[in-house]
């Protein structure tokens, strides 16, 4: 008879055993000393790796893509800058070619030297508040190349009222 309850509780022990390993777990704080599986706590740490992998892959693209628009920023600015500067440069031509066409011309065209002259301080004034603006540099920079043409426009016909 006592062969048969230590076969008894063998068969039982190893039928609780038997049950406990089949909800193995990957997480040993859960699983407790029987049910915990290395081989599915790998699985769960390699997800894991891939995962943090993938974040990081992800976070050198955004620090690229960053990098790659300041970079484009500061080429924008730097047209920005370099088109104020010609305007600068040309409306101060301008405004010498027309102080010469009205000294050299006398009083024959003085009359379209004086509205070429209110042209150039109307242009002078739209660049001033261009500049004074909260629009964006490319907006800017077409606004400056607009009014950049009209100089151009000006000047020539100040050029021709200056060779007459």
């Amino acid at each position: 008879m006592k062969r048969q309850i230590k076969f008894a509780l063998c068969s039982l022990t190893v039928a609780v055993f038997m049950t406990g390993c089949s909800n193995m777990t990957d997480d040993p704080r859960k699983g407790g000393l029987f049910s915990y599986s290395p081989d599915k706590y790998e699985k769960r740490l390699q997800e894991r790796e891939d995962r943090l992998a993938a974040i990081e892959e992800e976070q050198a693209w955004e620090t690229k893509k960053n990098s790659d628009l300041r970079r484009t920023k500061a080429e924008k600015e730097t047209q920005v800058a370099n088109l104020r500067k010609k305007v600068k440069n040309e409306q101060a031509k301008l405004d010498s070619q027309l102080r010469a066409a009205k000294k050299a011309n006398g009083g024959a065209n003085s009359e379209r030297v004086e509205e070429l002259m209110r042209e150039n301080q109307q242009l002078k004034k739209e660049i001033a508040q261009i500049e004074a603006s909260k629009k964006s540099n490319e907006a800017k920079r077409q606004e400056l190349e607009r009014l950049n043409r009209e100089l151009e426009d000006l000047k020539a016909e100040a050029d021709a009222l200056s060779s007459l």
